[in-house]
């Protein structure tokens, strides 16, 4: 019982390390600015994959991200230097792009999913909702398991997998609610409210970026 209880701590616990990191509502926002003119239906469908996808690379970091660093002889303040430089330099593009009332309007809306759907993981699932600062949660929860017996290792995986699946159903619902989100902004406002939110991306991605190299030092 006791050991349970141990392990039942780490849902919550790994729940609020990672929600201020992937900041589902600011980061749903960021995508408002780059998803005008997809239909809400293909929207949706987008919004499951980018949540199946982010769950699906949470876990496999938490599981095997440690044993592929050690392959690589690569250390987690090295992670996030570079991941945080790719974060600032999709920042830095989401600030300059050109933007027009409809992205989409000069395609061929007749099959959105062409457009939106290689996009899935890259960048809507990495960098932009599971960065570099995810990654870093999940090793570092990952390396402080509690190994004392094996059946205390499981329960606390298990318990892992839930709070990093709840942070994914979080994800899944603010990204699904993107338009009830922004209808109360004109077209104006949320244009400029998702170029604020890119200058914000870019200042994180530089602060995880700086925060390696600090480590490195």
């Amino acid at each position: 019982m006791i050991s349970l209880f141990i392990a039942l701590k780490i849902i919550p616990m790994i729940f609020m390390a990672l929600f201020p990191v992937v900041n589902p509502i600011g980061t749903a926002l960021i995508l408002f600015g780059m998803t005008r003119g997809v239909d809400d239906k293909t929207w949706k469908s987008m919004s499951r994959k980018i949540a199946v996808y982010s769950f699906l690379f949470l876990s496999f970091f938490f599981f095997f991200g440690s044993y592929i660093l050690k392959l690589f002889g690569i250390s987690i303040p090295v992670v996030q230097f570079s991941g945080g430089m790719v974060l600032a330099l999709m920042g830095w593009q989401l600030l300059n792009q050109k933007e027009s009332a409809t992205p989409f309007a000069n395609a061929d809306m007749d099959n959105p999913n062409a457009l939106i759907e290689p996009k899935a993981f890259y960048p809507f699932t990495f960098p932009l909702t599971i960065g570099p600062g995810g990654m870093a949660v999940v090793l570092t929860f990952s390396a402080h398991l509690n190994r004392q017996s094996r059946l205390l290792v499981t329960l606390e995986q298990a318990s892992a997998i839930i709070g990093i699946l709840l942070m994914c159903l979080v994800v899944s619902l603010c990204y699904r609610n993107l338009k009830y989100m922004t209808k109360r902004f004109s077209t104006a406002g949320a244009l400029a409210l998702s170029k604020i939110l890119a200058f914000f991306v870019l200042c994180i991605g530089v602060e995880i970026a700086w925060a390696g190299f600090k480590a490195l030092g």
